[in-house]
C-alpha cells in the first residue's frame, strides 16, 4: 500500500481520463476563440474579503465552504472558489475598462477549492471553465453566453441537454422582490431549516436553492421573480426567449431557478444534462451581475458571465460514449528491426512528427513478432519497418495494420504516401 494518498475530494487525472479532459479544455478553448474572447488568468489564492464581499455573506461558498487561512504574514486569505470575483478584480486593478474598448470579454480555465461533501462531479479541488463579459449593456450578451455553452457541448458531441432560464430584472426588481420573498417565507418561519431562518433576514432568495426544505416548498405556491418585473425586463426576458428559440436551444423557465452567488442580477440561467441512469446533472450555469464591479471599487459596469464545471463534463462524456473511445492512440509505430537502423529510425520518427503525425518508435530491443502484438494492443493505423536491405535501398516497408497490406515506398514520398 502506498505511504500517501491523494486528500479527499481531489483527483489524480491521467491516461484515457486525461484525454477526456483534453477534448473538453480543447472545445472550451476553441469556441471561446469563435466568439473572440481572451485568456485571463488570476492567482489561485486572493484576499479573504474579496469573496466575502462579492459572494455574498449568506452564500453557503462563504458560511461553509471556503479553504481560508492566514499566511506566515498573517494575511487573511483564500484559495479561489469561483471565479467571477477574481477576474473583476483583475479587470478593476489593471484598469482593464479604461485601455479596452467595452464590453472586455475574457474566458478562463483553471482549479477552484471549495471545503465540501465530496459525491460524483464535485470535488474540493474542481476544474472550471469560465467566461465573464465586462461592461455589457445589452441582453444580447446574455444570448451569446448561452450559446457559447451550447456550442461547447455541441463540439464535445452532446446535444441532449436542456437549459433553465430565469430573471431578476435590474437591481430595483431584485430589491422588490426580495422583499415580496420575506413577506411570504415569514408565515412559514418555524417550518424553515436552521440555514433558511437566517436567510429569510440576510437574503431570502437564497431560501429557493435549500435542499433540505425543497420538497416542502413544492406544495407551496411561492411569488416569481417574474412577476416582480418591471416592463423592460420583460421585454429583454422575453427577447431573450425568442432569440434562444431561434438558435435552436432547448430552454424552459424555472420560476426556482437561483444561482448560489449572491451578485446575480438580470437573467440567471443553467445547463441541465441526464445520465444514462436518469439522474440529472447541472453542468454548468451564470447570468448577470450589475453592482459587483461598483462594489470592488470600480465604475459602475454591468456584466454576464458563466463558469462550466469540466470534472462533472468529463463524467457525462465517459457515460454518453464510453471511456474506450477516448483512448489515445497514435497513428504510426516506426520498428526498427537491427541496432545499425536506429538513426534511420530516429530521424524518420522526427519528420514524421515534423508533419503533425502522431508517431512511436519502438526503443527497446524486441522481437518483430512482439512489436506486431505490440502494435496491435496499440491499436496504430501503420507499421513503418526499416531493415537493413529497406535502409540500403532508402525505402521503408508500410503495412497497414487494418487491412495487413504491405508495400515498399521510398523514403522522400513516405509523408505524402501517408496522407494519401
Amino acid at each position: 500500500m502506498a505511504s500517501y494518498i491523494r486528500q479527499r475530494g481531489t483527483l489524480d487525472i491521467y491516461e484515457t481520463h486525461g484525454t477526456i479532459y483534453q477534448k473538453i479544455e480543447q472545445a472550451c478553448k476553441k469556441v471561446a476563440s469563435k466568439y473572440n474572447y481572451k485568456l485571463i488568468q488570476t492567482p489561485m489564492f486572493e484576499s479573504t474579503a474579496l469573496y466575502t464581499r462579492s459572494t455574498g455573506e449568506s452564500s453557503d461558498i462563504v458560511t461553509k465552504e471556503m479553504y481560508s487561512f492566514l499566511d506566515k504574514g498573517g494575511r487573511d486569505i483564500s484559495l479561489r472558489p469561483e471565479g467571477t470575483a477574481g477576474v473583476i478584480r483583475a479587470v478593476i486593478e489593471n484598469k482593464l475598462y479604461a485601455t479596452n474598448d467595452l464590453p472586455l470579454k475574457y474566458f478562463y480555465l483553471g482549479s477552484f477549492f471549495r471545503y465540501e461533501r465530496p459525491q460524483a462531479g464535485r470535488y474540493r479541488e474542481f476544474m472550471q471553465f469560465g467566461v465573464e463579459v465586462v461592461g455589457s449593456n445589452s441582453y444580447l450578451d446574455d444570448v451569446e453566453s448561452i450559446c457559447l455553452l451550447a456550442d461547447i457541448l455541441k463540439e464535445v458531441g452532446i446535444s441532449d441537454y436542456k437549459v433553465k432560464i430565469n430573471s431578476f430584472g435590474n437591481t430595483d426588481c431584485r430589491l422588490k422582490y426580495r422583499d415580496v420573498l420575506k413577506d411570504y417565507f415569514a408565515q412559514y418561519v418555524d417550518s424553515l431549516c436552521g440555514d433558511c431562518k437566517n436567510r429569510l433576514q440576510v437574503n431570502p432568495l437564497r431560501i429557493l436553492d435549500c435542499k433540505i426544505d425543497k420538497d416542502f416548498f413544492m406544495s407551496k405556491d411561492i411569488p416569481t421573480s417574474i412577476s416582480s418585473l418591471d416592463e423592460k425586463s420583460k421585454e429583454e426576458f422575453d427577447k431573450v426567449q425568442e432569440l434562444l428559440t431561434k438558435a435552436n436551444i432547448p430552454f424552459e423557465i424555472d420560476n426556482r431557478l437561483v444561482r448560489g452567488l449572491d451578485y446575480y442580477t438580470g437573467i440567471i440561467f443553467e445547463f441541465d444534462i441526464t445520465s444514462s441512469d436518469g439522474k440529472t446533472y447541472t453542468i454548468g450555469g451564470g447570468g448577470r451581475y450589475s453592482n459587483l464591479v461598483k462594489e470592488l471599487g470600480g465604475p459602475d459596469l454591468n456584466c454576464v458571465g458563466f463558469g462550466l464545471g469540466v470534472n462533472r463534463l468529463s463524467l457525462i462524456l465517459e457515460d454518453k460514449f464510453g471511456l474506450d473511445s477516448f483512448k489515445q492512440k497514435a497513428q504510426i509505430y516506426v520498428m526498427p528491426l537491427s541496432e545499425i537502423c536506429i538513426d534511420k529510425a530516429f530521424e524518420i520518427t522526427r519528420s514524421l512528427r515534423d508533419a503533425d503525425c502522431s508517431v512511436v518508435m519502438e526503443n527497446t530491443k524486441k522481437s518483430v513478432s512482439s512489436m506486431f502484438k505490440y502494435a496491435s494492443r496499440q491499436q496504430f493505423n501503420f507499421a513503418i519497418i526499416i531493415g537493413e536491405d529497406e535502409l540500403n535501398n532508402n525505402v521503408v516497408n508500410v503495412k497497414n495494420l487494418y487491412t495487413q497490406e504491405q508495400v515498399s515506398v521510398s523514403l522522400d514520398k513516405l509523408i505524402e504516401f501517408l496522407r494519401g
